[in-house]
């Protein structure tokens, strides 16, 4: 789709920059390590990074020893991901090219923002198509209401839409895909973020 190809333009254009400037944001966002270190915890089998970027989110689940595939839409970005994690495919996290069940759990961190809004739906059900039985989800977002767009990012000129969510919003559709929420939750954001605050949930295939 036309969001899809434009948001894979603008990562394959950023590719090398984000790389540079993010591969190491972890180290200053003790939270999202503490929920990523839970799930690698509690992972089973195959571990989905959807949404993968250039790999970095998926390295510290697979520090733990969890084998990892990514999943991104942009070329430049599932090739950067495949130097740090198992495997990297290019897809829409809307149509996963995986089979039913396949999946032990999931991690889609600050990617689903590239989801429209009525979008958002379709690839939460996707999300529990793939996963097992129990299988977990953990993903995060921008706390907001309304769409974004970007025309400058990392010193480079984009196309690019973002869509906040509202904790209540992300809530209501993984209930409706399927899932139970385990939890739910939103922190201030750290000194070197953006303005919004960030959104937490950790979900269950029922």
């Amino acid at each position: 789709m036309a969001w899809d190809r434009r948001t894979a333009r603008t990562y394959d254009t950023v590719a090398a920059d984000y790389d540079e400037q993010f591969r190491d944001e972890l180290d200053s966002k003790p939270r999202d390590c503490e929920l990523l270190d839970g799930l690698a915890v509690r992972a089973s089998g195959v571990v989905l990074d959807i949404g993968s970027g250039p790999g970095h989110i998926g390295a510290r689940i697979r520090a733990h020893g969890r084998p990892v595939l990514a999943v991104d839409v942009s070329l430049a970005m599932a090739a950067a991901a495949a130097r740090r994690l198992d495997a990297a495919v290019v897809a829409e996290m809307a149509h996963l090219p995986v089979g039913a069940e396949a999946i032990s759990d999931i991690v889609a961190f600050y990617s689903i923002v590239h989801l429209p809004r009525p979008r958002l739906a379709d690839a939460l059900r996707e999300f529990a198509r793939v996963l097992e039985p129990g299988g977990h989800a953990l993903l995060s977002a921008h706390e907001g209401t309304e769409d974004v767009t970007v025309v400058e990012f990392l010193g480079h000129q984009v196309d690019l839409s973002a869509t906040f969510f509202s904790l209540d919003e992300l809530v209501a559709a993984a209930l409706g895909a399927g899932f139970t929420v385990a939890s739910a939750e939103r922190r201030a954001p750290y000194g070197n973020e953006g303005p919004n605050n960030r959104l937490y949930l950790e979900l269950e295939k029922r």
